[in-house]
């Protein structure tokens, strides 16, 4: 028997299953839509052709952990390249200045209270950081100009999926939530911009 964790885009769970099973038939056990997602085994990208394969097929001898997250449209991305992880915004570096000089309010999520509980910002004299209260961007930006994060991970780590999950992984939903929220604003960036600069006259 195997025991298996499986990380997608609903609740992570964790199973026990024999090792005769496949991988799509453990995904679909628990409802993971896997369609558009993709798929890891222990940090190992899985092609289509290896969905069928069973655990013991893959090697899999104890435990493993399946990821099959989905890409969602305005939603921030983590991507591990070799002892580092880069996350990835839906944002650019000037989309994130913009909004901190025209909505600064929708960088801050807050509780029912009225109390900040994560932020983002942006600062281009450093490669970024994100904890559990914020994401501040740093120097880098993606190939398509997103604003990006590197966050340095132990090497010797044995699976660095689950790693970057324990690190980052309630960073990485609010940081999810808050885009997605943010998505809705960029849109009218740019007109508002040209408004309020019409606004100012110079004699």
């Amino acid at each position: 028997m195997i025991k298996v964790t499986i990380v997608s885009n609903n609740p992570r769970v964790t199973d026990i299953v024999s090792e005769n099973k496949t991988v799509r038939q453990v995904l679909e056990e628990h409802d993971v839509n896997y369609a558009n997602a993709a798929v890891s085994m222990d940090g190992f990208t899985l092609q289509l052709g290896d969905l069928d394969k069973t655990l013991a097929q893959h090697g899999i001898t104890e435990k493993t952990t399946i990821s099959a997250l989905a890409n969602k449209d305005n939603a921030a991305q983590a991507t591990i390249v070799g002892s580092s992880c880069v996350v990835k915004s839906t944002l650019t570096p000037e989309e994130i200045k913009q909004l901190k000089k025209l909505h600064p309010e929708a960088l801050t999520m807050t509780d029912e209270d009225g109390e900040p509980v994560f932020a983002i910002d942006i600062d281009e004299e450093t490669p970024g950081s994100i904890n559990n209260v914020g994401a501040c961007f740093g120097r880098a930006t993606s190939a398509d100009g997103k604003a990006t994060i590197t966050v340095v991970l132990d090497p010797a780590a044995d699976n660095a999926v689950d790693l970057v999950y324990e690190k980052l992984g309630k960073a990485l939903a609010y940081l999810d939530d808050m885009e997605t929220q943010i998505a809705e604003v960029i849109p009218t960036l740019a007109e508002e911009e040209a408004r309020v600069k019409a606004m100012i006259v110079k004699l």
